[in-house]
């Protein structure tokens, strides 16, 4: 039978594993670590959520105002439109004749 020969620091080894203490740290740490590092992702997610919906209520205010602006050009593209302003800041007048024929009248 061969005897197995232990020196100082399988002894030393042996005596850390066999400690209670040392495993309750062991595991007290592991606890703390996976606390702190569920609370970091918790975190960033929630940063995340924020952020989502600030940009879907800004995409909703940028698709509205975008409907507003396309239904102004469709009103200010209007032919009537058009003629009311130049009549109104510019003074023009339409060179549309008023009345379908004109009669001359001559003077005998």
């Amino acid at each position: 039978m061969s005897a197995k020969v232990r020196n100082h620091h399988d002894v030393n080894r042996t005596r850390l594993i066999d400690n209670k203490i040392f495993f309750m740290i062991l595991l007290i740490v592991i606890f703390v670590a996976t606390l702190v590092g569920y609370m970091y992702i918790r975190n960033a997610l929630d940063a995340l959520i924020a952020r989502n919906i600030t940009m879907k209520t800004s995409n909703d205010q940028l698709q509205q105002e975008i409907l507003y602006l396309e239904t102004e050009i469709i009103y200010l593209a209007r032919p009537g439109h058009i003629q009311e302003l130049a009549h109104e800041q510019l003074g023009l007048v339409s060179s549309t004749p008023q009345a379908e024929a004109i009669f001359v009248k001559k003077r005998k």
